[in-house]
């Protein structure tokens, strides 16, 4: 059996732990409904935990290393590092653990001046969450076309569209709003054309080239 640790760097436990623990937990959710009493709804598996206990060997002994490993120390900084880093992997070989995780828990000490660094590990199971991406269309809006967003249909109502008036002799605003209809006030006209006409409304030069808004009903 191995046991290995697969993330941002791969590590190897030197020696096999007596035991190791995996627990597990189900969500079920618990109702009371009137007249039955408690009802079990059921509910989802919960994430997998892993425990064990060990020690990184000082030096090599074949009766219980697995195999000739880095100094305590690096051990300890390995295992730090795949901590500290993304997601990792759990494997024990011969056995069906074999799943993403996080480190939970990294506790070590040196106990016995022997310079063997003993250590408690807890690895929790780590499910990835699936979020699902927002698309957004832009509908251009033309006028008296039916545009249909979010469901719900609606006419674009026809905006009517500007005239423009070259001035004459003779002309003023008013004059101007009864030539192009009469729906628009000489005020509206001004407003439009401030930037040709200036500060003051009556100084109007014939060639003026003016944007006449849309009759209003």
């Amino acid at each position: 059996m191995e046991i290995w640790l697969k993330g941002s760097k791969k590590f190897r436990f030197p020696v096999l732990p007596a035991e190791y623990n995996v627990s597990s937990s189900r969500g079920n959710e618990i109702v009371n409904v009137n007249a039955i009493g408690d009802v079990d709804l059921g509910g989802k598996n919960g994430l997998r935990t892993i425990s064990f206990s060990s020690f990184f060997p000082k030096h090599y002994d074949s009766s219980y290393c697995d195999y000739r490993s880095k100094s305590p120390k690096k051990c300890v900084e390995t295992v730090e590092k795949i901590k500290n880093g993304s997601v990792c992997k759990v494997l024990i070989t011969g056995t069906p653990i074999n799943f993403s995780c996080r480190i939970e828990t990294f506790e070590w000490s040196e106990k016995d001046g022997s310079g063997d660094i003993y250590f408690s590990i807890t690895l929790k199971e780590h499910r990835p969450v699936s979020i699902g991406t927002s698309k957004v269309t832009m509908i251009p809006e033309t006028a008296g076309t039916t545009v249909v967003d979010s469901g719900v249909e609606r006419v674009q109502p026809e905006t009517p569209a500007a005239a423009t008036y070259t001035v004459v002799k003779g002309d003023c605003l008013s004059t101007i709003a009864r030539k192009t209809g009469g729906g628009t006030s000489w005020q509206q006209i001004y407003e439009q054309n401030k930037a040709v006409i200036g500060s003051n409304p009556n100084m109007i030069q014939p060639g003026m080239v003016l944007t006449i808004p849309g009759n209003s009903s």
